[in-house]
């Protein structure tokens, strides 16, 4: 069967450098939150947490205020300001669907993988460990807050990347290699990689993918998959 392979529409990612609770960082955050939903025309803004009812005991309730986070907490929306923005609050497993504009503060891997698979219009990520945000800068080529991701070059042997898209033109991209077929075409593709002499970081394969139309469970999946055959 052929599937239609489109690329996503573009999300627009930036990395704000973070680690632990710097509460220096949290005007930052929410300052870039304001002005992209000012950018994108929203008056809302969705704060992510890892859990849902604790924002209050976390450094980012402080800076809010009690008031303010037990509101937020109750499902409620909260003005932020004179700045026409209002906040609301998802934990990573109450956030069913995206907002134009997510802030995303100390959630982990796993879950900044599953943010990244809902069509916001801009995902602003602050980590709790800054390697986990490098990382993710990297693999998107996210906007630093400041200065330049560096890093964020797909490093792939032109034959490889010639075989990847051919590879995405095959499989069915909501199922990743979850059929047996699509699997046997990924396995041709990199054993056919790996007897013409390519080498390649499994992890180059992943950035490649995320920009190419794998959400990102299945990009990490076909990583995974590419580091059998290196």
């Amino acid at each position: 069967m052929h599937h239609v392979y489109r690329l996503p529409a573009i999300m627009k990612r930036i990395h704000i450098p973070n680690m632990g609770p710097d509460p220096d960082n949290l005007p930052i955050a929410f300052a870039v939150g304001v002005r992209e939903c000012r950018s994108l025309g929203a008056k809302e803004l969705t704060i992510i947490t890892p859990v849902s009812n604790n924002l209050d005991s976390i450094v980012v309730g402080e800076f809010l205020g009690q008031d303010a986070s037990k509101r937020l907490m109750k499902g409620e929306k909260v003005p932020m300001g004179e700045t026409g923005v209002r906040l609301t609050h998802k934990s990573t497993r109450t956030i069913g669907q995206a907002t134009k504009v997510g802030l995303a503060f100390y959630v982990s891997n796993d879950a900044i993988r599953k943010l990244d698979d809902l069509d916001f219009g801009c995902l602003i990520y602050i980590p709790w460990a800054d390697q986990d945000g490098e990382q993710w800068a990297k693999k998107w080529d996210a906007e630093p807050h400041s200065g330049k991701t560096t890093g964020a070059d797909i490093a792939l042997p032109p034959a490889l990347v010639d075989s990847l898209t051919s590879l995405t033109h095959c499989v069915n991209l909501s199922t990743g290699l979850g059929h047996p077929s699509d699997k046997n075409h990924a396995k041709r593709c990199f054993s056919e990689a790996k007897a013409s002499g390519l080498t390649w970081d499994p992890s180059e394969v992943e950035k490649w993918a995320v920009r190419n139309g794998w959400n990102a469970e299945f990009a990490k999946e076909l990583s995974e998959f590419s580091s059998r055959y290196t």
